[in-house]
């Protein structure tokens, strides 16, 4: 039986005021939570955009640094679009200020002669925003069956492709045991995966 943290989403938005409060402690729970949330996504897309670690870390911090620096007077309007379209525009911004011919879209194409809201470029970074929410799902998962093996079976058999007697003979399973510990993750990840993209809009 998998425990029960009942986790909380803590909306974009309620994150984004948090970033604005006056409580000093407060306020750095939330820029980390801020860091841990988007800076991964930023470091997948500017992979994909040919940069090199240091530089990663780089347009990492100049972005955080941005949003430190006009927290005080930043006021999020859904109504302008989403979050994950404005912080695609600053990541991308960034990329192409910094490293300027260095960085290239899909290994050929400057980035000073890609717009904006070039389709492709879209796709990219939805793919980097997904992935990282899939990652956050699956770390969801991960804490509700730390007590137990059903996801050490799922990790084994689908994230490490070993077979289900081996994974069975390891874990003093049954074959059948693992294809249900395998189904229910899965089924779990995915209640998360929705619920991070509902949150995230």
């Amino acid at each position: 039986m998998a425990s029960d943290p009942s986790p909380t989403y803590s909306t974009r938005a309620t994150l984004l005021l948090r970033l604005n409060t006056l409580d000093r402690a407060h306020s750095e729970i939330a820029w980390q939570e801020f860091h841990d949330r988007y800076a991964r996504v930023i470091a997948g897309f500017a992979r994909n955009m040919g940069a090199r670690p240091q530089e990663i870390e780089d347009v990492i911090q100049e972005i955080m640094l941005g949003f430190f620096a006009h927290a005080p007077t930043f006021v999020y309007d859904p109504a302008k679009g989403r979050f994950r379209g404005y912080l695609k525009v600053c990541t991308f911004r960034a990329l192409r200020d910094r490293l300027r011919s260095k960085a290239k879209f899909k290994t050929t194409i400057p980035l000073d002669q890609i717009s904006e809201d070039d389709a492709q470029l879209d796709q990219t970074w939805d793919e980097s925003w997904s992935h990282e929410l899939l990652n956050r799902a699956t770390s969801l998962v991960r804490a509700e069956y730390e007590n137990n093996n059903t996801f050490r079976a799922f990790e084994m058999h689908v994230l490490r492709a070993k077979p289900v007697d081996e994974v069975a003979a390891a874990l003093g399973m049954s074959t059948d045991s693992v294809y249900k510990a395998k189904q229910r993750v899965t089924l779990a990840i995915h209640r998360h995966f929705r619920a991070l993209q509902e949150e995230e809009g």
